[in-house]
């Protein structure tokens, strides 16, 4: 759960973003508040540091113009995602290749008192093979911890079709890492 001193300072960033006289001040800190987490998206979306970073730059200068046209912003995080996403969809159709991830550029579980580092790796790997909108959708939800409803709102698709591909992303990852409950059992 958010700090109210953080919600506030969020909502004071926000406001601030969303005024022409001020968002230059303001966008720095706006970066600083939200490209680690478009960074990460990004990198699991794609495997691959560089185009991480091209997205997360790209995604951001958008978010500028967006700003600089008269427009606002409402909900930071999911429209910094939408922009991100769409970035990471058009690469994905202009290269036609796929990337192989490199151990060394593989981002730290969010949660590491839960998994050991092996098992973490397995499910990195895991996870980067799952199918594209899939692993788009879980990562929206359980990296990112948006709702159903705010990932179908920013990809256009109905939240049953949302929690179907997560669904069915969440059974292969069972079956796919199944082999490793084995190993922790012993």
């Amino acid at each position: 759960m958010q700090s109210r001193s953080h919600i506030h300072n969020e909502s004071h960033l926000l406001e601030m973003l969303n005024d022409p006289k001020q968002r230059d001040a303001a966008f720095g800190a706006f970066y600083d508040a939200y490209s680690r987490q478009v960074y990460t998206y990004a990198l699991r979306m794609t495997a691959c540091v560089s185009d991480a970073c091209d997205v997360t730059q790209e995604t951001f200068i958008r978010v500028h113009a967006h700003l600089l046209r008269g427009n606002t912003i409402s909900d930071p995080l999911p429209f910094c995602l939408m922009i991100a996403r769409q970035r990471v969809l058009n690469m994905r159709r202009d290269h036609k290749e796929t990337v192989e991830i490199d151990e060394d550029h593989l981002v730290a579980d969010p949660y590491p008192e839960i998994f050991s580092a092996d098992i973490a790796q397995h499910l990195e790997r895991v996870i980067s093979d799952l199918p594209l909108l899939m692993r788009d959708a879980f990562l929206l939800r359980y990296y990112d911890g948006l709702s159903y409803e705010k990932i179908a709102e920013m990809i256009s698709e109905s939240s049953g079709t949302v929690r179907m591909r997560v669904q069915r992303a969440k059974t292969l990852l069972r079956r796919k890492l199944a082999h490793l409950v084995s190993e922790v059992r012993r």
